[in-house]
């Protein structure tokens, strides 16, 4: 049995062949190695995303009345990012369903996190196509209240570095990260890092460079969302 075959039988999408089913894996460094007239994910990439978002908001409309809309905007952020569909798509095997260009291929692409991001949404993308948003979106709470859950009760470990790289890239920008002092004895030392992105910029402190660098995006991504961090 292919992995095609094995997603097929797990998701129960047998009235889509695997013909059809091989759309969303379909990167465009593969498309362009081949004859003219196959069509990459990128479409279905662009419908999924907002099948995922949409079913995600509806879900913490509907569920979690007290929440203002700045925490129901962050709950959302963290569940869709990048970072949490690229581990959905791990967890479904569809880095191995990917097709990819020689190059990318070489290049790690199999395992490169947007593209595992993007394959997730593009397969929700051909499940809303072909079976409308109701069983699209059952499909995505299914496969994100998990998370839903952990980011609501603060028990999910939010990666903010990563969080405001993947909003940067929306942006096509990258965040760029200066130490600006390093204070106290070697023993207790206190690091201040300054982000910047897209003319903006915010300042965190912390014990090591990696812990400040987290908090001055955890200040900087705050800010991004229009509600401020203390």
């Amino acid at each position: 049995m292919t992995e095609l075959e094995r997603l097929r039988e797990r998701l129960g999408l047998e009235e889509i062949t695997l013909e059809e089913l091989e759309r969303p894996f379909r990167h465009s460094s593969y498309v362009n190695e081949q004859p003219p007239g196959l069509e990459s994910n990128e479409r279905l990439e662009f419908l999924g995303d907002a099948v995922i978002e949409l079913a995600v908001a509806e879900y913490l409309f509907e569920n979690y009345p007290d929440r203002t809309e700045g925490e129901l905007t962050k709950i959302k952020s963290v569940v869709v990012s990048g970072s949490v569909l690229a581990e959905k798509a791990r967890e479904l095997r569809l880095d191995q369903c990917l097709l990819l260009g020689r190059g990318e291929e070489e290049s790690g692409g199999r395992s490169n996190a947007k593209l595992l991001g993007n394959a997730f949404e593009a397969l929700m993308g051909l499940i809303f196509a072909h079976y409308g948003y109701e069983r699209a979106a059952a499909l995505v709470l299914e496969l994100l209240h998990p998370e839903i859950e952990r980011v609501a009760e603060g028990r999910h470990r939010q990666d903010y570095k990563t969080l405001l790289q993947e909003w940067a890239q929306e942006q096509h920008q990258k965040p760029v990260y200066t130490l600006v002092a390093s204070e106290g004895e070697d023993h207790c030392k206190e690091f201040t890092v300054r982000v910047e992105v897209n003319g903006l910029s915010a300042l965190g402190r912390g014990r090591s460079k990696k812990a400040a660098e987290q908090a001055a995006a955890r200040q900087l991504y705050a800010q991004i969302l229009g509600d401020p961090c203390p």
